[in-house]
């Protein structure tokens, strides 16, 4: 959102808690939940949908971020999608029914929009390095400072060089990390993996064509370099295939002592932040999306079932969509998790009690939504993403607030007077207790006449 006007004041307390790390997402998640709980508050002052407030002031294009940087913003059309695909009127629509005719069972629904920037905040950490060898047989090896820990990077390295190249990507094996190969790696982190180390790639397999262009010259007796492209494991000049392979190709270029090799270095240009004044331009560029969230709750019993998750998140031109479905259905389903069952508990005496699985919860199949509908913003937008694609490793988490909203929305439906509180995770224990809070406050005066008796 942009919020011309703020006054906040930060505290930082001593607590006698372990202190706790970064979550996926570094920071994002909390201050995201902070804006959505006072835009939530507002509209019951107000006695407006938060959807509408959320609306009316997501970013445009030209905003300046409080860092100083300015938006270039997908924001609106990514909600304006998000409307007009799922038919919001109709879906509304339902919702008002369902809770007008069930007495036990109230449905909720939320909008939970995404701005993400991209890119380490500390910008020494913005560089990666790749090398690259290519075989006398026209196999090629990769390797690169990215870690592949299930999110697909290695996948997309690959397929990095093998356009570059315009070589089958069978030709082409990635190596394990190693910083024997790749020294002065920076994390796999920051959704910055792909972009960073997929640059490094490119900038090493275009080193490497400059290199053979010549050398398919001469092949073909003299015609002009620049007129010289490879494409689809063949060697083709002025828009026509020629008859000369990859592998021919290659092995020319050894026997004529052409170095096969590159050792690429990237450094996100433009980027920089001063932390003596807090302001720059910090991001390489920003990430957005849309979800709409659909909960019924059991009012009886506090539990409840997500009944659909839909949502347009804005790709850039994807490289590869079945790896970013996969992150984008991992990021929203560990994010309702969060907000809904993930949740730290310590005794009086400061002992952590939720510390195993069977007592600190996680999200697994059965807390899936019924329906999770992804849509793709495709847009060709100039960015310093590799190939225009956009970083796709902590957005999707966000989507997960909307859990929380929806779950709160139907709590209200079903008991107007209620007052959840922003407390998250929002567990069936918190639910039931807000839906009818005052049997809580009844219970809990009974308590303190007992307690206050007995003394």
């Amino acid at each position: 959102y942009f919020v011309p006007n703020v006054t906040a004041t930060a505290y930082s307390c001593r607590t006698n808690l372990p202190p706790n790390t970064a979550f996926r997402g570094f920071g994002g998640p909390q201050g995201m939940f902070v804006i959505e709980a006072a835009i939530a508050k507002a509209a019951e002052k107000i006695r407006l949908p938060a959807w509408e407030i959320q609306k009316r002031n997501l970013l445009q294009t030209g905003d300046e971020f409080p860092y100083g940087q300015k938006a270039e913003s997908e924001a609106a059309e990514c909600w304006n999608r998000a409307e007009e695909r799922y038919d919001i009127s109709s879906i509304l629509k339902a919702v008002d029914t369902f809770n007008a005719e069930n007495t036990i069972y109230k449905k909720g629904l939320s909008f939970q929009p995404v701005c993400f920037g991209i890119s380490f905040t500390k910008t020494l950490m913005n560089q990666a390095r790749a090398l690259v060898h290519v075989y006398t047989d026209g196999s090629v090896g990769v390797s690169t400072g990215a870690v592949e820990m299930g999110q697909g990077v290695n996948t997309k390295m690959l397929q990095v060089a093998s356009t570059v190249l315009s070589i089958n990507p069978a030709k082409v094996k990635l190596h394990s990390t190693n910083t024997f190969r790749i020294a002065n790696t920076s994390p796999s982190a920051a959704s910055a993996t792909a972009d960073l180390n997929g640059r490094a790639v490119q900038m090493a397999c275009e080193a490497i064509v400059e290199r053979l262009k010549p050398v398919a010259s001469e092949l073909l007796q003299g015609v002009p370099a620049d007129l010289i492209t490879l494409k689809n494991d063949f060697v083709w000049y002025d828009g026509k295939q020629t008859d000369i392979t990859w592998e021919q190709l290659v092995l020319t270029a050894y026997i004529k002592r052409i170095n096969l090799s590159e050792h690429a270095h990237y450094a996100t240009p433009v980027i920089n932040f001063d932390p003596t004044v807090e302001k720059g331009h910090p991001f390489a560029y920003h990430v957005y999306g849309t979800a709409i969230t659909i909960v019924t709750v059991d009012c009886l019993r506090g539990i409840y079932e997500f009944d659909a998750v839909k949502l347009v998140h804005d790709f850039g031109a994807p490289m590869n969509p079945i790896i970013d479905i996969g992150q984008i259905e991992g990021g929203l389903v560990q994010g309702i998790g969060w907000m809904t069952m993930e949740e730290i508990i310590y005794d009086e005496d400061g002992r952590l009690r939720s510390n195993a699985l069977s007592t600190y919860k996680v999200p697994d199949i059965y807390s899936v939504p019924k329906t999770i509908d992804i849509d793709f913003l495709q847009t060709n937008t100039e960015s310093l993403a590799i190939f225009r694609s956009k970083a796709v490793g902590e957005p999707p988490l966000m989507y997960g607030l909307g859990a929380f909203f929806a779950i709160r929305n139907a709590i209200k439906a079903f008991n107007p007077a209620a007052n959840p509180g922003f407390s998250a995770p929002m567990t069936p224990e918190k639910v039931l207790m807000a839906l009818y809070p005052l049997r809580q406050n009844k219970v809990q005066q009974e308590e303190k006449i007992s307690e206050e008796s007995s003394i």
